[in-house]
Formats: structure tokens, C-alpha cells, sequence
């Protein structure tokens, strides 16, 4: 049996516990006045934002929190930095639904999918000199480094992005972008995209957080050179297109001609095909395909894919197009060609006439 003395120690030891325990009334009511700071304070911050939007016209402020703006202009956003480690913003930008971004292809009539070869070889002004395509949201939704269309997949399913008409870019170097790869390539490293692991909140975390060190970097960088010096490569907000003009030699007036160096007896596959149906299926919408010419694409694969898939396929010549890196990617004399080709093209094709010809003579 316990003593006396035991058991008071025990009931002194349980009224200092339930002092703290969630249902002792003081406790209820500390709760109540913390959820009530609280709410009063994100109310607060909430009108004051609302009071700043109001104040303000919402066209000068900023697409997104600690975007770098490419000089003062908000409609670009600093996309590949680092001083030291390169480091690409839109996978979290488009994952996380950051800024406009989603919204402005969620928007367009035309969206285009691809790797880095994509963002190259699209010219905005060859696009809108088309007397078709002119009166057309055309939206570039190519991602650098990242060769397989599954990061595509997820943002379009993720965000609902549905325009009348994809034009893809079904190239197979590394990866066919009809694969489940997931992994972005950045230099001689490859590693996963981690932007998929990551709810929005997270993702909105770690774009501020990159932004804040590549201003740092920026800083530091001045201070040894006496000069600011800006290395970045900036994204539009409004259309998808990488600023590549601060490239000098994208913009080298003497650039040498692209040349394939691979065999063409390549061929596609049962799983590629299969996965393609799927990726389609999913997406929704009219496609066409398109290749872009580099020195390791292979035109034979995607005609095979092209007839299995009852797909369209625009794949230009070789001919006059240059390149800026030995044949990895086009410059911008080449981007002029190609793209003059690709736009005559894609108003020829059934897709493209059953999508807007059609419905504009229906009016």
C-alpha cells in the first residue's frame, strides 16, 4: 500500500499536469486569444495587401515575390543563374504555379513542348510576322535541360493547361520527350527534377530563396569587379521565350552550318508509341509534331512515330540553318529559318485548319 505522503505527492504531480492539458479551461482560453491574434493579424496583413493593390497599379509591381525583373521590366524573370552552381527557376515557377506564368499558357491558343532545342529555335518576331499566326496567344512552354516530356505532363495536369493546339517536339537525344523520364540535365551533371517533391508552399519558398542568393551573388560579385555584371538568363512571363539575344553567339553573324552526325537508321519504339497515346490522350487537344534539327536528331524515328500516332510531323531540312554551339542548337539566324518554315507549315496542316479555320468560318 502507498503511504500518505505518496499519494499527495501523486495528486500534486496531476494538478500541475492539467494545468497544461488542452481541455483545462485557461488553457481554452489561451487557445481562443491565440487563434484570435492570429486571425486579426492575417486579416490585417490581408488588407493591407488588398490597400497596396488598390494604392498601387498592379502593372508595376512585381509577377512574383523577389522576381528579378530583367532591367525593370516585369514581364521577365531571371531563369538560369548562379555565380558558382547554375541553378534553373521555372521548373518551380511552372510546378508551383508561381506568378503568371501557368496563367499566360493556360491562355494561349498555342502552346509549344520541347527541351532547350525548343526555346533556341522559336523566333517571336519570324512567328508574328505570319498573317495566320499573328492574331494568335502563341506560349513557348519549352523547359532547359529537361529532355523527357513526363515534367510537361504533370504541369499541364496539374494546372489544367488546355490550348486548341500543341505543337511538340519529338526528339529522342538522351531521352524521347515520350518517356517517363524525370531528371534535368544542367552541364555535365544529371539529376531528378526536384521540383515534383515539393508542395506549393515549398516551391514558392525555395524560388525566393534562390532569388535572394543569386542577389547576394550579385552583390559579392560587384564588389570584387568594381562592376555589376549580370549573367543570368531571364524567361517571359507572357509568352515562354528565353531572352537569348544577350548571347553573343546566338546572335554571331558567322555562325557554321548544322550537320547531322548521326545514323538515321533509327527507330522508334512499342513503349515510346505507348506512352505517346497516353501523354495525347491526357493532354487533350489537336497536335502536331515537329523536329527540331540538331546534329543527333533522327527524322526516321519521329515519321515512325508520326504514322503510328496519326500525328502530323514537320520536320525542315538541315539546309542554311546554323548553329551556335557545333550543332547542339540553333542560333539566331537559324532560329529566323526555321521558324519561317515551321510557321508556313503549321497553317497547312489539317490540325491547324480544323482548330481555327474552321471555327472562324463558322462565325
Amino acid at each position: 500500500m502507498r503511504s500518505r505522503s505518496e499519494s499527495t505527492v501523486e495528486r500534486r504531480t496531476m494538478l500541475r499536469r492539467a494545468e497544461w492539458m488542452p481541455e483545462n479551461a485557461a488553457s481554452k482560453g489561451a487557445l481562443r486569444k491565440y487563434v484570435v491574434v492570429v486571425g486579426s493579424l492575417v486579416l490585417g496583413a490581408l488588407t493591407l495587401a488588398a490597400a497596396f493593390m488598390i494604392l498601387f497599379d498592379a502593372q508595376t509591381l512585381p509577377d512574383h515575390f523577389s522576381q528579378i525583373e530583367r532591367a525593370g521590366d516585369r514581364n521577365w524573370y531571371r531563369d538560369f543563374g548562379g555565380q558558382h552552381i547554375p541553378q534553373i527557376q521555372d521548373q518551380d515557377i511552372f510546378y508551383s504555379n508561381i506568378g503568371s506564368s501557368i496563367a499566360a499558357a493556360r491562355a494561349a491558343d498555342v502552346v509549344f513542348l520541347g527541351p532547350s532545342f525548343v526555346s533556341y529555335a522559336i523566333d517571336r518576331q519570324t512567328l508574328q510576322a505570319s498573317d495566320q499566326l499573328d492574331r494568335l496567344k502563341l506560349y513557348n512552354m519549352a523547359f532547359v535541360g529537361i529532355r523527357g516530356g513526363e515534367f510537361s505532363r504533370r504541369v499541364i495536369a496539374r494546372w489544367n493547361v488546355r490550348p486548341r493546339l500543341w505543337v511538340i517536339n519529338v526528339d529522342d537525344q538522351f531521352a524521347h520527350f515520350f518517356s517517363s523520364d524525370l531528371s534535368v540535365t544542367l552541364g555535365p551533371q544529371k539529376v531528378p527534377v526536384v521540383a515534383v517533391s515539393r508542395d506549393r508552399l515549398r516551391g514558392y519558398l525555395t524560388v525566393i530563396g534562390r532569388n535572394l542568393r543569386w542577389r547576394l551573388e550579385d552583390v559579392v560579385a560587384a564588389a570584387r569587379t568594381g562592376h555589376f555584371s549580370d549573367s543570368g538568363l531571364y524567361r517571359n512571363v507572357t509568352n515562354g521565350d528565353m531572352a537569348l539575344d544577350v548571347n553573343p553567339s546566338y546572335v554571331a553573324p558567322n555562325n557554321k552550318p548544322m550537320r547531322s552526325a548521326r545514323d538515321q537508321a533509327c527507330d522508334t519504339s512499342a513503349e515510346i508509341v505507348g506512352y505517346a497515346k497516353s501523354f495525347l490522350r491526357e493532354i487533350g487537344g489537336r497536335v502536331v509534331f515537329m523536329l527540331v534539327p540538331h546534329s543527333q536528331s533522327c527524322v526516321r524515328q519521329a515519321e515512325q512515330l508520326a504514322r503510328a500516332l496519326d500525328v502530323e510531323l514537320i520536320a525542315p531540312p538541315f539546309d542554311g540553318l546554323t548553329t551556335l554551339d557545333g550543332g547542339g542548337h540553333l542560333d539566331k539566324k537559324g532560329a529566323k529559318k526555321f521558324t519561317g518554315y515551321l510557321a508556313a507549315e503549321i497553317v497547312k496542316t489539317r490540325a491547324f485548319k480544323d482548330v481555327f479555320l474552321s471555327s472562324s468560318s463558322g462565325q
